[in-house]
């Protein structure tokens, strides 16, 4: 029994030395880095400008209200994805996962050309362009997160209360919605800290040159540009430290509130479920008119452009081995993360989860400039810097949906098991594991799309390899839409039937 902790022991020292070393401590040097010479620990000075409060404020409410409207339409998708038994799922499936291998650059310029001129022409560049633009790319991590919560949720318990009376709408609203909640948390999380930190999406809908005090990541990169670093060291701590404050609040709130059921009124619910197949409908149409097409309007643009193909190949099996390689070892050393904060081993759960929120809501800017110098100054080679920043931007996605389908997962199964002789090794393999799968294959999808898409971090770090995110902003700035749209439509082309093979696994 000592030898088993011991083991336990050395295995979760492992992890939390990968996370600190690799992932978070990193973070940190760009706070450093401008700290004199003579200081060993300090603080950069900070300051508000009138530009950094409209950048802040835009930031925040936008990531606010992209993920109300993403959660609303997102929800009654990912019930169809989780409990349905329909002829063409897979399809819709792979529909869902489309917009997040769509290089945010790409997506971004797509969005804003449907909704401009060159499209619908409903909407101008600005506040609302760049909100249309974020809620199109955060939609699946929304529905990723909760159809995979769903699914852990044994139906049935539904059953029951369908068997005991209860209408469709009583059942989900009494006995589901509580049971995926800590999902649904989750899902809202990392949609608003994926539309808090993005940067290539928002410069391509404001426009290049005109996204002064658009958002703080890109007024963050505004002045670094500029040469202002201490402007922008100041405004990426202030955005730092609030949004983890917000966050840390909301998942406290989120952890100890309970949803309020209240009275059953049966027949009145019971003909309010008659209504599920418009509201199906209706999410579905929003799906496509507000994610899908938008996401790929861009396709119109397409003609063949084969003298920059070698470059095009070139680039995207850069961005492929990065995020591959990205993806496997944040799958490694990730579950093992989730393990512990799921299960709050030795009290750090909740220490550890705090410190994840931190990493994934700074802005991709900031990181990418801060990891790049970190492990620059260790004279390395720029791809493995570049692995290395991709490495600490894709490890939340991986911990964050496996760590809530954990903490919602019946312990008593696993002590069952133990009960009747299994070691740990063998209750997570026969019995944790096939549990948490759908998480951990919804957290390997969105970490390596999130790799595979990532242009701020990365134009903050790289100056020989490109990869195919940042071939595309370089297009779209030289007004080469045709061969953004080549790039981004052969890169569409093999990320799907990767995500195909994927499935089918």
């Amino acid at each position: 029994m000592g030898g088993a902790n011991q083991f336990e022991l050395a295995f979760y020292l492992i992890v939390i030395a990968f996370f600190l070393l690799l992932v978070f401590v990193p973070t940190l040097y760009l706070i450093f880095r401008s700290c004199p010479d003579s200081a060993f620990v300090c603080l950069p000075p900070l300051y508000m400008t009138k530009e950094m409060q409209d950048a802040l404020f835009n930031s925040f409410s936008i990531a606010f209200l992209v993920v109300v409207v993403d959660v609303v339409f997102g929800i009654p998708i990912a019930w169809i994805l989780a409990r349905y038994k329909l002829k063409g799922k897979k399809y819709l499936n792979f529909l869902i996962d489309m917009p997040l291998i769509v290089p945010t650059a790409a997506l971004g310029f797509s969005v804003a050309l449907f909704w401009g001129g060159d499209g619908v022409g409903l909407l101008s560049k600005g506040y609302w362009m760049i909100f249309a633009v974020h809620a199109a790319f955060t939609y699946p991590y929304i529905v990723r997160t909760l159809t995979a919560a769903i699914e852990e949720i044994d139906i049935t318990y539904e059953i029951a209360a369908r068997t005991l009376g209860a209408p469709p709408l009583t059942a989900f609203r009494t006995v589901t919605l509580p049971l995926f909640k800590s999902g649904l948390f989750i899902g809202a999380m990392l949609a608003f800290a994926r539309s808090l930190s993005e940067t290539g999406a928002t410069m391509m809908a404001v426009g290049a040159g005109e996204f002064f005090a658009a958002t703080a990541p890109l007024q963050t990169l505004l002045y670094k540009n500029s040469g202002e670093m201490t402007s922008a060291v100041s405004l990426s701590l202030i955005l730092i430290a609030t949004s983890t404050i917000l966050l840390a609040v909301a998942r406290n709130l989120a952890y100890r509130l309970r949803i309020p059921i209240g009275k059953v009124n049966a027949p009145f619910e019971a003909s309010l479920g008659k209504l599920s197949l418009y509201k199906n409908a209706v999410a579905i149409v929003f799906f496509l008119v507000f994610v899908l097409l938008p996401s790929f309007f861009f396709l119109k643009h397409i003609s063949p452009s084969f003298h920059h193909l070698d470059e095009i190949v070139q680039s995207i099996s850069i961005s492929f081995l990065i995020a591959l390689l990205a993806t496997a070892v944040d799958l490694i050393f990730g579950v093992g993360m989730a393990i512990l904060i799921g299960r709050n081993k030795y009290g750090l759960g909740e220490l550890f989860d705090f410190l994840i929120d931190a990493v994934m809501v700074m802005p991709t800017v900031a990181l990418g400039l801060s990891l790049g110098m970190f492990w620059g100054a260790f004279q390395m080679n720029e791809f493995i810097v570049l692995l290395m920043v991709h490495l600490g931007l894709a490890y939340p996605y991986i911990v964050k949906p496996v760590s809530a389908s954990i903490r919602g997962m019946d312990k008593e199964l696993e002590q069952a098991a133990r009960t009747l002789g299994a070691n740990q090794l063998q209750v997570f393999r026969t019995i944790t594991l096939p549990l948490i799968m759908p998480s951990i294959t919804a957290g390997a999808i969105m970490a390596f799309m999130r790799s595979l898409s990532e242009t701020g971090a990365t134009l903050a770090v790289s100056k020989t390899f490109k990869t195919i995110p940042v071939l595309i902003v370089e297009f779209v700035k030289s007004n080469q839409f045709p061969e953004a749209a080549f790039a981004s439509g052969v890169l569409l082309l093999i990320s799907f039937f990767a995500a195909l093979l994927l499935r089918r696994k």
